[in-house]
C-alpha cells in the first residue's frame, strides 16, 4: 500500500509598519536643522514676497510668498562653490528596508538651467545628531523645474550598514550657475515639506530656538549681573 504524505505549507504573514505622514511649512519661526557647505548662508525664516539674486548672470528675482500658510524658508549660497545643502528634516530610529518618503516646494523661475534644487539624502550614525554625517543615501535626479513653486519628492529604503546608520537627513541642495564663482551669491526659497516613515522612527523638523539657547553660558551668566 502506497502512503500518501501531505505537506501543509503554512504562510505566515508578516504585518507590515503602520505609516505616519507629517507636514511641515516653517509656520514655527524655525529655519533649518544643520547644513553642509560654508558658503550657505543667511537661513532664515521669511513671509511675504522676497528678491534675492539669481547670480551675476541672471537679474534678480522675486518670489511672491509662501506655497503654505504665511512663512517659508530662506537660505542663500554665497560665494558660489561646491554644492552647498540645507538639513530640511531627519528621520531617526530608522531600521533596514523601512520606507521613507519626502517632498518639498522649491522655487525657481529658470527652466533647465541654474538657479535650482533637488532633494536629497544622507546617513547619519546610529545613536548620532543630525551632523553625524555617514555617507550618502542617494536622492531623485530631477530639479526643480523653473515654473515657480516646484515640488521635488524621493522615496528612500533605507540601508542600515550592519546596524552603523540610524539616521536619514532630507536635505535640500542648491544649484548656482556658475557653479564657482566669486563673488556670486544666490538666493532661494523652499517651503510645504511632507515625510512619511514607520511610526517607530521620529520625525524631526525644525524648531524656532530661543534666546537663551542661542546663548554661550558666558551670555547666560551675563543676564544675572
Amino acid at each position: 500500500m502506497k502512503k500518501l504524505f501531505v505537506i501543509a505549507l503554512v504562510l505566515i504573514a508578516v504585518p507590515a509598519f503602520a505609516q505616519q505622514t507629517l507636514n511641515y511649512s516653517w509656520e514655527n519661526g524655525g529655519t533649518i536643522l544643520g547644513f553642509y557647505g560654508s558658503n550657505l548662508v543667511d537661513a532664515s525664516n521669511v513671509s511675504g514676497p522676497q528678491t534675492g539674486s539669481q547670480g551675476s548672470l541672471l537679474p534678480d528675482y522675486t518670489c511672491p510668498g509662501a506655497v503654505d500658510g504665511t512663512y517659508y524658508l530662506h537660505v542663500a549660497e554665497d560665494p558660489h562653490t561646491g554644492t552647498p545643502q540645507a538639513f530640511v528634516c531627519w528621520v531617526d530610529g530608522l531600521l533596514e528596508g523601512d520606507i521613507v518618503d519626502a517632498m518639498f516646494y522649491g522655487y525657481d523661475i529658470t527652466p533647465d538651467i541654474s538657479p535650482s534644487l533637488r532633494i536629497w539624502g544622507s546617513y547619519t550614525a546610529t545613536g548620532g545628531d543630525v551632523n553625524s554625517y555617514h555617507g550618502s543615501a542617494g536622492g531623485a535626479d530631477p530639479y526643480t523645474a523653473g515654473t515657480g513653486w516646484d515640488l521635488v519628492s524621493h522615496t528612500w529604503t533605507f540601508f542600515a550598514d550592519g546596524g552603523a546608520h540610524g539616521g536619514l537627513v532630507i536635505q535640500a541642495r542648491l544649484y548656482s550657475d556658475p557653479a564657482t564663482s566669486d563673488p556670486d551669491r544666490t538666493d532661494y526659497w523652499i517651503d510645504d515639506i511632507t515625510v512619511t516613515a514607520p511610526d517607530h522612527a521620529t520625525i524631526h523638523f525644525p524648531e524656532l530656538v530661543s534666546p537663551v539657547e542661542e546663548s554661550s553660558w558666558t551670555n547666560i551668566k551675563a543676564l544675572y549681573r
